[in-house]
Order: structure tokens, then sequence, then C-alpha cells
């Protein structure tokens, strides 16, 4: 499991085992948010397992699924409501980690600058070039 930071608040990861979940816990995470839908594909954990086991640690899960690159202002908003009312650190998965940081920065864009953002989330391995544009329509919705 490659756990990377995207801000002060929230990391991301691919999709973790039910091993992995024992791990987040020891290292502080406080909130997992899903962004995979459940029963996307067959080799993916038992999401109610994750869950689960989440919970009995004490951390608090989230499911915002979406599917790749299909992100309404609804899910964006979820998931910005999410990032502000949770306990952090918060850790946000789907299949590669790339769903996460796509709502991330939609999210964070009317807050923050686009470059900043983009910026963070190349640190972390995710290329949100593509999405300028849409971005900075996003941020205009200040």
């Amino acid at each position: 499991m490659n756990v990377k930071k995207l801000d002060e608040r929230l990391s991301v990861t691919a999709q973790p085992s039910i091993e992995d979940i024992n791990v987040l816990a020891e290292q502080g995470f406080r909130t997992i948010v899903s962004n995979r839908p459940r029963g996307e594909s067959e080799d993916q954990p038992d999401m109610q397992a994750l869950k689960d086991k989440a919970e009995a640690l004490g951390m608090v899960w989230h499911e915002i699924p979406v599917k790749p690159g299909e992100y309404s202002q609804a899910d964006i908003e979820s998931f910005a409501e999410t990032l502000q009312s949770s306990p952090a650190p918060i850790l946000g998965f789907c299949r590669t980690g790339k769903r996460v940081a796509h709502l991330w920065a939609y999210s964070q864009a009317p807050h923050r600058p686009v470059s900043e953002l983009m910026d963070a989330a190349s640190a972390a391995g995710y290329d949100l070039t593509p999405l300028r544009g849409s971005l900075e329509q996003q941020a205009s919705k200040q």
C-alpha cells in the first residue's frame, strides 16, 4: 500500500486490503473515504468487510462511489463536505487513487489556486493536466 499526501487533511492510496485497514489505523488515519462503487470489479475486496473493520477500529467510513471520469457537482460537493466534516487525517481510495485526486482537486478548486492543486497531485503521482480547463471552471464557482 502506497499512501501519498495530497494536503494537510487528505492522503490517497489505491484499493486497500482488509489487512491494510489495520495498518491505516496504526498510522493514525481517523476517516476512510471510498470512491469505488461496490462490485466494480471481480477482484475488489468486500467493501462491507472493509467498512466493518474500519469502524471496529474506531475510524469513520464514507462512500462516495463514482465511475472514473464521471464527477457530478453533487459528488464534488459531497466529497468537499466529507473532507470538511470528518476527523483528520483522512484517507481516500479507489482502484488506483486517481478518482480521489480528481474529486479532491475539484472540491478544492474554488478555494485554492489550480496550479497549487496540480502541483500537489503531481507530487502524489497524479497528472491533472487534462483537467486544467474544468478545474478552472470549477474555481470560478466561488
